[in-house]
């Protein structure tokens, strides 16, 4: 059991935002059946911590399922896309401009 309603010590994260008294209500007592995460463990870093800009984390993969009322609401206004929005992948390196030098290492890191 997650417990009572926390204090989110990053008062301006997406977590503080979107975590509501009202939804951690209705999930607090979920754990996923993956693992047995639960709200309060993918919440952990925003309640804990005071310079989180998101603050939360899925301990598995059924989290985005079991708490998807909270994690929807934050991975749509961290993208900035409405709950319609598709995505499409187009992996055609062609189409990709810029500055890009050949023989220059190129980093990407992909956050979810």
């Amino acid at each position: 059991m997650s417990g009572e309603f926390p204090v989110i010590k990053s008062a301006h994260s997406l977590v503080a935002k979107h975590v509501t008294k009202e939804r951690w209500d209705r999930v607090k007592d979920i754990e996923t059946k993956t693992c047995g995460f639960t709200i309060a463990k993918a919440c952990a870093c925003a309640i804990e911590f005071d310079n989180q800009h998101c603050g939360i984390y899925a301990g598995d993969w059924d989290c985005y399922k079991d708490f998807s009322e909270i994690f929807d609401a934050i991975i749509q206004d961290y993208h900035g896309i409405s709950a319609d929005a598709k995505h499409t992948s187009d992996m055609d390196a062609s189409k990709i401009t810029g500055n890009i030098n050949e023989g220059v290492p190129v980093h990407s890191t992909v956050s979810v």
